[in-house]
């Protein structure tokens, strides 16, 4: 029988490393290639494409580049979308190749490689490194502002007043009306502490006028909480951080107000008015609530008025702050998922298609990420979502790996989860790749990667299963998934906040550098400094998953100069792993660890220590950047 080996070298994907242009617009040709053995048995490769419902096959020219050979060529992007596969014909017979690999049968067409028309891609995410903050708990600056104790009474309970060696108290202690009132000028004087870490981008929950430290229960969309400093200090905040190459998203909830909006109190009083129509009236004269939350009533998107109030006007909401004098990068969108939803009105995709328009009318670069906590590949077609806070395909596999009980396998809406048998690395990879693979891959360096957030809790406060060696490799992990990591305020110094309520998620930053956990801190500012280092092929290059065992994942990010590799290991020994270094063709390595490598030009031979993660950068070529 014929050697089949060959099979092992074919290498491609829909990157800017074999699809140029990776964003092309209707109408325009596209060069799309195949990396094959230098030494193959193949004959002929040709490209079979699917647009207007007709397949089209076209013969690939090979070409040697370095010490790889490809086979090149194009086709017309004529539809809304293309679809496609190669056909590697050698003396034997003909096989396909697609995601789903070599195979001697034609792939159906969810196998296929895709690439959307007209895709305009928010270019600055994908290199980019994200910090969210919790402005009440993070830094208090300005001694003018803030709320005061016994202030008001809110959802029965009354504003207190706590400081930063305090904890928060418990929900039904709190009633969320516990402030520890950081403020707009403490996130402006942390521009340094940001500069660190290399952050490029502040997420901000929100920070409208509210009642409670969350802020989600807004009672004016139009103006920032005079608590926090107000529309002044918003400005002034946004002014510093652009001058210092930061960008700020702000976290907004078009799903519901809170339950002392001006809207709302207009509606209970007369249900014939105008706002009345902006929510949801029962037959008992209620008015419906997200979730059953008494202090947030959902929005009723049928109003026409209040869609253009919240982003369709030129004046609207979501339009307004995109410009002068804020000119706010980009918006987080609460409870994505469900907005526009309740019985027979099932209107999110719409209201999510004419948001996006709207928004991008005003900044095309302006970025939208969806919160949703399961696969979000409806609303990442490009036409939606630029992005998900991607717990789905980070921070729920990374967790498992670690070896913690999935959320949705836990009670308390997952605040406080118990363990499970960890995921393998064959686990591991099989969640990464299923994820990776759902959404156009057009889509993939737009997303939100994380593993903690305010609506979870901190996972290296999880006792039973914390281990730095494996945290950091996770850690390492998120800095190079295809995407954007978010870090949550305070995981770069170990912030406390013991598991079982959202609550403790949230504790308030401690600025004593004697209190920090060193070892995080050197963590996250080396992983800063090499995400900046690495900046083009972390935006810009493939992805694969090179190994897998029940101990190990070898997870690259390549180009055609240098390759990222990504190690993980649980062994409970010094272990040598071997990769195949066939497609890759490393030729050498460079930066730290090197000594701990072995290049050959058929394998790649790696020492792995004791609970071990390594990131090591490989050159294709005799330099890694060129």
């Amino acid at each position: 029988m014929p050697s089949t080996t060959w099979k092992q070298y074919i290498d491609s994907n829909v990157s800017s490393l074999y699809v140029q242009p990776l964003y092309p617009k209707q109408g325009e040709m596209v060069d799309v290639s195949i990396q094959v053995d230098a030494g193959t048995t193949i004959k002929q490769v040709r490209l079979v494409s699917f647009q207007l419902g007709r397949e089209m096959q076209i013969p690939l020219k090979r070409v040697q580049e370095g010490l790889r050979v490809l086979y090149r060529g194009n086709f017309k992007m004529v539809d809304s979308s293309a679809h496609w596969y190669f056909f590697l014909i050698t003396d034997e017979r003909a096989y396909s190749y697609s995601k789903a690999g070599v195979k001697a049968s034609v792939p159906p067409l969810s196998e296929c490689f895709h690439l959307v028309s007209n895709l305009v891609p928010v270019e600055w995410v994908g290199s980019a490194l994200c910090y969210q903050v919790f402005p009440d708990r993070f830094r208090k600056g300005d001694e003018a502002v803030g709320a005061t104790e016994g202030q008001y009474n809110f959802d029965g309970g009354k504003v207190s007043v706590h400081g930063f060696d305090e904890i928060p108290l418990t929900f039904e202690e709190g009633r969320c009306l516990d402030f520890f009132n950081g403020d707009l000028k403490g996130i402006e004087d942390a521009i340094d502490h940001f500069k660190r870490l290399g952050v490029t981008v502040l997420y901000l929950n929100p920070i409208g006028m509210s009642r409670t430290t969350h802020r989600y229960d807004c009672t004016d969309f139009f103006h920032i909480d005079e608590k926090l400093g107000g529309d002044r200090a918003f400005a002034h905040l946004c002014e510093a951080l652009h001058r210092e190459g930061i960008r700020v998203i702000v976290d907004i909830s078009i799903n519901h107000t809170g339950s002392e909006h001006p809207w709302y109190t207009k509606a209970l009083a007369d249900p014939s008015s105008k706002e009345a129509s902006f929510y949801y009236i029962n037959d008992d004269g209620s008015v419906a609530f997200w979730q059953g939350v008494e202090t947030l009533p959902q929005l009723n998107y049928n109003s026409q008025e209040l869609r253009d109030l919240i982003y369709r006007s030129p004046d609207s909401v979501m339009r307004s702050f995109l410009r002068q004098p804020f000119l706010q990068d980009g918006w987080r969108l609460d409870v994505a998922s469900e907005v526009g939803r309740r019985g027979e009105d099932q209107m999110c995709e719409e209201i999510w298609k004419e948001v996006r328009k709207a928004v991008k009318s005003e900044n095309s670069q302006a970025y939208l990420v969806g919160e949703d906590w399961v696969d979000s590949t409806p609303f990442l077609q490009g036409d939606m979502w630029d992005a998900a806070m991607n717990y789905f395909g980070s921070s729920r596999p990374m967790r498992s790996w670690m070896g913690e009980k999935d959320r949705y396998m836990a009670d308390d809406w997952g605040h406080n989860p118990g363990t499970t048998r960890a995921f393998t690395g064959v686990e591991f990879a099989e969640a990464l790749e299923s994820h990776l693979h759902s959404m156009p891959q057009q889509m993939l360096s737009m997303q939100m990667n994380l593993i903690n957030s305010h609506d979870t809790p901190r996972l290296y406060e999880h006792q039973e299963i914390f281990d730095f060696s494996l945290y950091a490799g996770i850690v390492k992990l998120l800095y190079v998934l295809p995407g954007m990591p978010n870090i949550y305020y305070g995981e770069e110094i170990a912030l406390p906040g013991p598991y079982g309520s959202v609550e403790s998620s949230r504790y308030p930053m401690q600025w004593d550098e004697e209190q920090w956990n060193k070892e995080f801190y050197s963590l996250y500012t080396y992983l800063g400094q090499f995400r900046s280092a690495h900046a083009d092929t972390l935006a810009h290059g493939a992805w694969k998953v090179l190994y897998r065992d029940e101990y190990t994942l070898c997870f690259v990010r390549y180009t055609n100069h240098e390759a990222i590799f990504c190690i993980l290991g649980k062994h409970a020994h010094t272990q040598t792993i071997t990769l195949d270094n066939r497609v890759l063709q490393i030729t050498h390595f460079e930066g730290c660890d090197v000594e701990r490598t072995t290049v050959q030009p058929d394998r790649i031979e790696v020492s792995m220590k004791k609970r071990d993660s390594l990131l090591l950068v490989g050159c294709r070529e005799a330099k890694c950047n060129k």
